[in-house]
């Protein structure tokens, strides 16, 4: 399975200590069999993800993600980047607002929170 991402997004992934370490700074995780296709061509090294363009096209081709502590494999890179990315977008999700014109009947704590808006920073 294969992912598309963009240069900013998975060097920050890539740069995220607490992605790979723990609280005291330990490494608990590494990547291996890397492959990535950027603008197309592949790369198998991932000491070049910091020199990504911001806007360089990416596609997580291959990866696995091992633990330190038991040598075991934890999850494949596509997976573990995904898991990432959902984390990261509920830290910094708006909070949902009920805006109701003047006169409206709508009942804002029994709306239906999917239809709700997101307020706008």
């Amino acid at each position: 399975m294969s992912m598309k991402t963009n240069g900013l997004t998975l060097k920050s992934f890539y740069a995220d200590a607490q992605v790979w370490s723990s609280q005291d700074g330990k490494p608990l995780y590494w990547i291996d069999d890397i492959s990535l296709a950027v603008n197309g061509s592949e790369i198998l090294e991932d000491s070049l993800i910091q020199s990504l363009h911001d806007n360089d096209e990416v596609q997580i081709l291959n990866g696995v993600i091992y633990s330190y502590a038991d040598l075991g494999e934890v999850a494949t890179l596509v997976e573990y980047f995904e898991s990432w990315q959902q984390n990261r977008e509920s830290i910094h999700r708006p909070p949902f607002t009920c805006e109701t014109p003047p006169g409206s009947e709508i009942d804002c704590h029994q709306a239906d929170p999917g239809r709700l808006k997101r307020r706008v920073r």
